[in-house]
This record gives C-alpha cells, sequence and structure tokens, in this order.
C-alpha cells in the first residue's frame, strides 16, 4: 500500500508540473505573447483541475483497495478462527463421543450383571420354594391328622392348633404365589385360555373369602346377558381372590365389599370396591411393583406385597390390564379404593381361533 500513497500524491504533482511546462513551452518560449484568457484557462483546466481531479480518483481507489485488503484480511483471520474452533469441536466431539461408547459399555455390563443377578435371585427363590413344599406339606399333613382328634384337646390347644392349620395355609400360599411368579417372570407360566363364565367365579370367590367374616356385607352385581371372558380360568381366580382379599384385608370388618362385573368396548370389567383408608396418588403407580407396601414396616395387615404384582402380571400374561381408583367415597374415614380388570371378551379375542390354547 506504499506504493499506491505515493502515486497517489507524486502524478498528480508529475501531470500539474508537465501541463504547467506544455502550456508554458507552447504559448510563452516558443511563441511570446501577452498572457491571454485561453492561456489561464487552459493552465487552470489541465495543471489544477486535471491533476486535482485524478489525486481525488486515486484517493477513492486507495480507499477501495484499503477496505477490500481490510476486508480480505478480515476473512482470512475469521477462517483461521473458524478452522480452529472446527478442530476444537471435533476434538471435543470425538472425546465425548469417546466418553459415550465408554460409558454405554459400562451400562451394557451393568444391565448385564443386574440380568444374571435377577436370574440367580429368580432361581434361588424357586429353588428355596420348592425346598420348603415338602416340609411344609408334610406339617400341614400331621395338623390334618392331629385335628381329627380335635374335640379331645383342651380349648387352648384346639386354638393353637387352628392357628397353626392357617398359618401353614398361608405359608403355602405364600410358597405358591412366589413359585408362580418366578414361572411367570422365565415365561414359564402359559396361560391356558378358554371361555370363562364371570358371575359363578366371582360368587364361588366371594362365599369363600367372607366365610371367616360372616358378618361382613357384600354383593356382586353383574349386568344383564355378560358374556365369558377369554381367560385362563385358575389364573383369573388368582386374579380375582387377590382384589377381594385385600379388601378384606384394608377395610373395617363392618363395610360392605362390593364387586361388579359390566362389558365394555369388547372387553370384560371386573372391579372390586371397599371402603378402607384409601391409597395415596403418590403410591398409586408403586403398589403394583413386587414386595412393596403401602403402608411399610408398619402395618399390622399381614401381607409380603406379591398379591397385586402377581395380579398384574396375570391380568397381563391374559391380554388385559388392570388399575386402580383412590378415592371413591366421600366419607373421610373411608374413602375406598376401587380395584378394577380387563380381559377381552371370548370370541373376540385375537387367537380364538387357536384351539391349542383353549383350556
Amino acid at each position: 500500500m506504499r506504493w499506491l500513497r505515493i502515486i497517489r500524491w507524486a502524478l498528480p504533482v508529475l501531470l500539474a508540473g508537465g501541463a504547467l511546462a506544455f502550456e508554458l513551452n507552447e504559448h510563452v518560449l516558443r511563441e511570446p505573447s501577452e498572457i491571454s484568457p485561453g492561456l489561464i484557462g487552459e493552465i487552470v483546466i489541465f495543471a489544477l483541475i486535471g491533476p486535482i481531479a485524478v489525486a481525488f480518483t486515486l484517493g477513492w481507489v486507495s480507499r477501495l483497495i484499503a477496505g477490500y485488503q481490510a476486508t480480505s484480511d478480515a476473512l482470512v483471520a475469521a477462517n483461521r478462527g473458524l478452522e480452529q474452533s472446527v478442530a476444537e469441536r471435533t476434538l471435543n466431539l470425538q472425546t465425548t463421543t469417546d466418553e459415550l461408547a465408554a460409558a454405554n459399555r459400562d451400562l451394557s455390563a451393568a444391565n448385564e450383571e443386574l440380568r444374571q443377578l435377577d436370574r440367580l435371585k429368580s432361581e434361588f427363590v424357586s429353588l428355596v420354594s420348592h425346598q420348603l413344599r415338602a416340609p411344609l406339606t408334610n406339617i400341614i399333613g400331621a395338623l390334618e391328622l392331629v385335628a381329627e382328634g380335635a374335640a379331645q384337646l383342651p380349648p387352648p390347644s384346639q386354638r393353637t392348633l387352628e392357628i397353626l392349620a392357617s398359618e401353614s395355609e398361608r405359608l403355602s400360599r405364600l410358597i405358591q404365589t412366589i413359585l408362580d411368579v418366578s414361572r411367570l417372570e422365565a415365561g414359564r407360566l402359559t396361560p391356558r385360555l378358554g371361555p370363562v363364565a364371570i358371575e359363578p367365579l366371582l360368587m364361588r370367590i366371594c362365599r369363600s373369602a367372607v366365610s371367616a367374616q360372616p358378618d361382613r356385607p357384600w354383593s356382586v352385581t353383574v349386568s344383564p346377558a355378560l358374556p365369558p371372558a377369554w381367560a385362563d380360568e385358575v389364573l383369573l381366580e388368582e386374579v380375582a381372590r387377590n382384589l377381594v382379599e385385600n379388601a378384606l384385608r384394608y377395610s373395617p370388618p363392618e363395610s360392605a365389599i362390593e364387586v361388579a362385573a359390566e362389558a365394555s368396548d369388547s372387553m370384560v370389567r371386573v372391579s372390586v370396591a371397599d371402603h378402607g383408608p384409601g391409597i395415596p396418588a403418590d403410591e398409586q403407580a408403586k403398589i403394583f411393583r413386587s414386595f412393596h407396601r403401602v403402608d411399610g414396616e408398619e402395618s399390622t395387615v399381614a401381607g409380603y406385597g406379591l398379591g397385586l404384582y402377581f395380579a398384574d402380571k396375570l391380568t397381563l400374561a391374559q391380554g388385559g390390564t388392570i388399575r386402580v381408583e383412590s378415592p371413591i367415597h366421600d366419607d373421610p374415614s373411608g374413602p375406598g379404593s376401587r380395584f378394577s380388570f380387563t380381559l377381552p371378551i371370548a370370541g373376540e379375542e385375537p387367537d380364538s381361533e387357536n384351539p391349542g390354547e383353549q383350556g
């Protein structure tokens, strides 16, 4: 740019000097004459205005070139900064990708370890439950033999015998539930689906469950012409019995248990409502987890937190769903809960044409 500054000032001076020398040589030295207005005009035009115009033009061109050079330098600097930024971001991205890949590998390994631990847990629980069944069966058999002569025992001994028999039966049901859960989780519990009449099944369950509480009011309401459900009758009875026994266990003995069944949208819906303390909203999404209890370890109600988990899994295995609503009553002392599950109507299920699955 230095040469441009030199030209910008030197060229107009040279042009002005050259034009002045030419005019003086032509009009004064070669042909002496008086200084005329024409001579002065030519000197002004060629020796003054022309060089000034050239100087302005060169200044304008100089500014354009300077602006172009500045823009070019800025673009070069920006390109260098962009290249450096791209390089840094590429390096950071590669580092992050490597870290994510390592984290994914660790997570996969941890998941596999958890799956292995879960398999070992299921196998252990299944093994222990199997080992408990034989001695427990012997105990129950021995208690039944003793019970045949229970009339000859003193009343305290008879009561003790009844408690032993009841607790042995409860332990037997728990072991069977654990075994069924293990089989279900392992994929070895396959429902034998077929048409199941709902009303007689619900009546049988309620009569059996309420037999220990003869003063408990209960009702079974079934909509007219209710079609049979497409289900495994044994597993369906397990689900309904769990819900009825839960309602009996968690509600006052004088309150009613209301069981209902109806057809809706190609499904049979069975519900069990009680007048118990209800279930908090933040617990309703957790109660179907294994070994989860709403009242934790402080409850005086017997249970292990497996009934609802098992009912949920069995319902899903038969193509249905289970849910809970709470509260359902305006009574603050007994807001109650309503557990309901749905199952396909027989004849409208996807696999109804497969006779191999009917039980």
